[in-house]
C-alpha cells in the first residue's frame, strides 16, 4: 500500500465519522492534509493530518518488503479542550490498524495543540 492510499484512507475514516465531525465547527471542513489554511483561522478546532515518515520495516533478498508509516495529527485548539476529539481519533486511528507512538500538548501563537502520532506497518508490494 502506498502512503498517498493510508493517507486518502484516514482522511476518510475520519471526515466520515458522525461523532468526531460533531465536535468541529465547520465538520469536516475543517479536517486539512498537511498543514492548516493560511492567514487567520476563524474557527477553531481543526485537524490536521500528515505523513512524517515511511521507512522500510523488513528487507528479504534486497527487496523492501513491508514498511512503517507514521502519521501526526494536530488538533488545534484556541482554549485547549482537545480532549473529546483526541478521543474520537484515539478509536478512528486504532480501528484503521495505527498503534500510538506518542502525544505530546504544544503551545504557538495563542494556540494549544495536541500532536498525536501514529503507526502502522503495511505490504511494500506497490514498489515491486
Amino acid at each position: 500500500m502506498e502512503t498517498m492510499e493510508l493517507e486518502a484512507q484516514v482522511y476518510s475514516a475520519l471526515s466520515g465519522d458522525s461523532s468526531l465531525v460533531a465536535l468541529l465547527p465547520d465538520g469536516a471542513d475543517s479536517i486539512h492534509h498537511l498543514q492548516a489554511p493560511g492567514g487567520s483561522i476563524d474557527r477553531y478546532p481543526i485537524i490536521v493530518y500528515s505523513p512524517i515518515s515511511d521507512v522500510p520495516a523488513l528487507v528479504g533478498d534486497d527487496i523492501e518488503l513491508t514498511h512503517r508509516i507514521t502519521i501526526r495529527l494536530h488538533v488545534i485548539t484556541k482554549d485547549g479542550q482537545y480532549g473529546a476529539i483526541y478521543r474520537h481519533i484515539h478509536r478512528i486511528m486504532e480501528g484503521l490498524g495505527f498503534s500510538r507512538v506518542q502525544a505530546m500538548p504544544y503551545v504557538e501563537d495563542g494556540q494549544r495543540i495536541l500532536i498525536a502520532d501514529y503507526r502502522i506497518g503495511v505490504s511494500a508490494q506497490w514498489q515491486q
